[in-house]
């Protein structure tokens, strides 16, 4: 069988530096899917609807992210419907288009909350567990390679050990915890995905990139991994498909 490669990216929150992560996205031809919950955390500001749709447009996916950003487990059913189904269903009627993919807020879900989420029509969701590269997962619970933020590497090993991820931690332990920085790191990741096949997913938020100051890193990391002939490009929905025509 052919190896298959593919790069998608995942950005979280809705904030209006999303604006300008947008623009850095389509310089480098990358494609994006951006999780919107209705309304910001603590009061964090949202895109308007206009801007989504203009992003719907410009061939960016939109996913929900919930109405108010609530940790889903923490909720009774009734909390569950309404964030979970109630984000799906306003969000379609913001964009006039059909919201298919779900991201669970802080990354956490149980299998109640997976539950909630297939029952209210999603096709998928995107979890916050880091150095996948595998085209094997469950639908609702996509993993993701990296995220775009310089974390202590002590985060890292807290992101495999608590799902038990024994090939993962020998993989960074080999391969990757000699990175000098996190878009060293991503480089090496995007370069076993390519001899090896498999997804690059790199996932963030817009407003951490403008706080920490990360944009010139992450323009360095996306030129790395963009206009590769023998790469596919795809959102996260499109990856859900792809991958499902390959198990």
């Amino acid at each position: 069988m052919l190896k298959t490669t593919i790069v998608t990216t995942s950005w979280d929150d809705g904030h209006p530096c999303d604006l300008r992560l947008a623009g850095l996205l389509a310089k480098h031809g990358l494609p994006a899917t951006f999780y919107v919950p209705m309304f910001g955390e603590n009061g964090r500001p949202v895109l308007p609807a206009s801007e989504l749709r203009k992003f719907v447009a410009q061939g960016i996916e939109i996913g929900a992210h919930t109405v108010t950003h609530q940790i889903l487990p923490e909720l009774d059913k009734v909390g569950l419907i309404r964030e979970v189904a109630g984000s799906k269903r306003l969000m379609e009627d913001q964009i006039g288009a059909p919201v298919r993919m779900f991201c669970y807020p802080c990354g956490k879900y149980d299998r109640r909350v997976i539950g909630s989420v297939r029952e209210s029509g999603f096709l998928g969701a995107r979890t916050t567990r880091m150095f996948s590269q595998s085209l094997s997962f469950g639908r609702y619970e996509m993993p993701t390679t990296l995220q775009a933020f310089p974390h202590p590497p002590v985060n890292y090993l807290k992101n495999l050990g608590k799902r038990r991820d024994l090939p993962g931690l020998a993989r960074y332990f080999s391969r990757y915890a000699q990175s000098k920085t996190w878009v060293d790191m991503g480089k090496r990741m995007f370069d076993d995905v390519v001899r090896n096949g498999g997804i690059w997913h790199i996932y963030g938020h817009s407003w951490e990139l403008d706080d920490l100051g990360l944009w010139e890193q992450l323009n360095e990391l996306f030129r790395y991994v963009s206009a590769r002939p023998e790469v596919k490009y795809l959102t996260n929905g499109a990856v859900l498909q792809q991958a499902e025509k390959l198990s």
